[in-house]
């Protein structure tokens, strides 16, 4: 279970920094900013533990924490961006 939630947060904000570079004008403050979210949540994931072992975790659980993630990534993004527009 905890492997999940680690995977859950990782994908979140792995997906969150690409988002971010996406949605970025060239080399602008958001743009480092998603680089910046993308390389640690990488960093943090991969090296916090070791990740080679064999879990109960199967292929139909990760696709649905990657797909909430994803999800979840994508509103926050949304929520992001409009209330620095509003300002």
């Amino acid at each position: 279970m905890e492997y999940l939630l680690d995977y859950f947060l990782f994908t979140f904000f792995a997906s969150f920094g690409v988002l971010h570079i996406a949605l970025a004008k060239k080399f602008s403050a958001r743009y480092n900013f998603g680089v910046v979210i993308l390389v640690l949540s990488y960093i943090w994931f991969f090296g916090s533990k070791n990740r080679d072992i064999p879990t109960m975790v199967e292929g139909a659980q990760l696709f649905l924490v990657f797909s909430v993630s994803v999800l979840l990534s994508l509103l926050s993004t949304k929520v992001f961006f409009s209330l620095k527009k509003e300002k």
